[in-house]
């Protein structure tokens, strides 16, 4: 009895292996020329151009021109920082 189920066991392994092997045999032979694809330059950042201070006339702002926010190292309780100091009419 137990040969018969060492057997069987044996038996229904193979069959199920069996069934996932594929019974064909392929070879695939080939080269590939691969070219890289083609580089595309990224334009500039066009940042907005602001017009000429002036260009308005004393009538139109009065006497006051706009000076534009920048960059600047302050000194604070904490050590030197960098700070932006944001625009403002003179």
């Amino acid at each position: 009895m137990k040969k018969v189920l060492i057997f069987s066991i044996a038996f229904v392994t193979i069959l199920l292996t069996m069934g996932t092997a594929s019974a064909h045999w392929r070879t695939h032979f080939g080269f590939g020329l691969f070219l890289p694809p083609p580089v595309v330059w990224a334009p500039p950042v066009v940042y907005p151009s602001y017009p000429a201070y002036g260009n308005y006339g004393p009538g139109y702002y009065g006497h006051r021109v706009w000076v534009p926010g920048y960059w600047e190292n302050r000194w604070t309780p904490y050590g030197w920082t960098r700070a932006w100091i944001s625009g403002y009419w003179r």
